[in-house]
């Protein structure tokens, strides 16, 4: 290890306490408090702002040897009297698992408040000391469990977001209801009209279209907000519409659409 490993790590400029972001006082003065402690008004305050990458290459560098003497040389050049450098030696568990618990033949390591993980989780370190022979070895499960994860995620992330609607055109959509496919046509949702009033009920009625997909009268959302998680926007994908006629799709066009009555995935 070299011997300005702490410089590199440490001796870096701290981040925060710009005065642009303190809390100003009233400006009336009867609005001031009679008491209040020094940190009150001081919001950005100062973080340390370590390197660590220096000491992850130097770990990695490391594999194969005894953890006893990778540790000795780190204590040598990394002094934990020292309250600054000490902080250092508390991001050794983020890169290297030095306790490890064997159960059910497989390797265990505690995480916090998480209690026991397995070590060759997504979200293990890279690296770990064996158990019986006290060498500092690569963590290859993890590092490949945590490229699976992504490798999942992104498969996630490519499905459609709504795998029961298909939309063709600003008028068209394909959505599947219990299981079968029907084109649906959809029409821009009238204003509210006012209809004769109803014996026993208080003013007006309401006329609106009937909703063939809802099967029931469409009601009004008011004005278009275009985000697609809102109740007024997740049945069509937008607002202000609904489904005026639906057609279920004959065998012909579920091949070409690549769709199936069956399961609702792509033909390949």
């Amino acid at each position: 290890m070299r011997k300005d490993m702490y410089k590199v790590i440490v001796e870096r400029p701290r981040r925060g306490g710009s005065y642009n972001a303190e809390r100003q006082p009233p400006l009336d003065p009867e609005d001031q408090p009679q008491r209040e402690s020094l940190k009150i008004r001081h919001r950005s305050r100062k973080w340390l702002n370590e390197n660590l990458r220096p000491l992850e290459r130097y770990l990695h560098a490391q594999v194969g040897r005894l953890w006893d003497r990778v540790y000795s040389e780190i204590c040598a050049g990394i002094d934990r009297r020292n309250t600054v450098q000490q902080h250092i030696h508390q991001h050794l568990d983020d890169f290297v698992v030095v306790r490890t618990v064997a159960m059910h033949g497989a390797l265990y390591y505690e995480r916090g408040w998480r209690g026991l993980q397995p070590l060759d989780g997504p979200w293990a370190p890279k690296l770990y000391v064996d158990p019986h022979s006290g060498l500092l070895l690569d963590n290859h499960a993890a590092v490949e469990a945590k490229r699976e994860l992504r490798r999942q995620r992104a498969a996630e992330r490519a499905k459609p977001a709504f795998p029961d609607r298909r939309p063709l055109d600003d008028s068209h959509q394909l959505h599947r209801i219990d299981g079968i496919w029907y084109e649906v046509e959809l029409a821009e949702l009238p204003r509210p009209v006012a209809g004769p009033p109803v014996y026993g009920k208080r003013g007006p009625t309401l006329r609106m279209p009937y909703d063939v997909i809802a099967k029931a009268p469409a009601r009004w959302a008011g004005k278009p907000c275009g985000h697609r998680g809102c109740n007024a926007c997740r049945p069509y994908g937008r607002a202000g519409v609904y489904a005026r006629s639906k057609r279920q799709l004959n065998r012909h066009e579920l091949q070409r659409h690549g769709l199936s009555n069956r399961d609702g995935e792509r033909l390949h």
